[in-house]
């Protein structure tokens, strides 16, 4: 299937980013007003989502039709803008009402000097693959076997553990 390249510049991290944003809208609204359940909800949701939209944010790469370094650029421009954008929604819709609400803003700082490691990491990590393809690809599928692997030993002794 061909893309056309108006259509592959419009589909780019942009507008992952703007879909996550849009996510992160309708997750928190029903903290309005701010309830102690759904601050811990949001607490635990707003990495989870952080981690999510900087990997959708990777995933045009894949019908790109024009240079790694534009690319690249275009995601990482995003990818600040997002986390930003991502991070200060959810932690203004956390509201403890009292001595609690300073770890959000360190919660806030967490999120973005994270996000922004993760983003450049993933960055780096992304141009060393598309660069070295015909070396990575074995690799990336042995790791995938192994991860998995310990993913479903992970899963099964957690569900021996719960029967008991």
């Amino acid at each position: 299937m061909h893309i056309n390249r108006i259509t592959t510049f419009l589909l780019g991290p942009e507008l992952s980013w703007l879909l996550m944003y849009t996510v992160t809208l309708l997750l928190v609204a029903p903290n309005q007003p701010p309830t102690e359940a759904g601050n811990a909800r949001l607490e635990s949701l707003a990495w989870y989502i952080l981690f999510s939209a900087i990997i959708l944010s990777f995933v045009p790469l894949y019908w790109s039709h024009g240079g790694l370094g534009w690319w690249m650029l275009r995601i990482g421009v995003a990818g600040l803008i997002g986390i930003v954008s991502v991070s200060n929604r959810f932690c203004v819709a956390i509201d403890y009402q009292d001595s609690r609400n300073s770890g959000v803003g360190t919660m806030f700082m967490m999120m973005v000097i994270f996000g922004a490691f993760f983003l450049f990491l993933g960055m780096i990590g992304t141009t060393l693959f598309i660069k070295f393809r015909t070396y990575a690809v074995p690799v990336l599928k042995w790791a995938g076997i192994v991860a998995g692997v310990l993913l479903i030993f992970w899963i099964i002794i957690n569900l021996l553990a719960r029967a008991r």
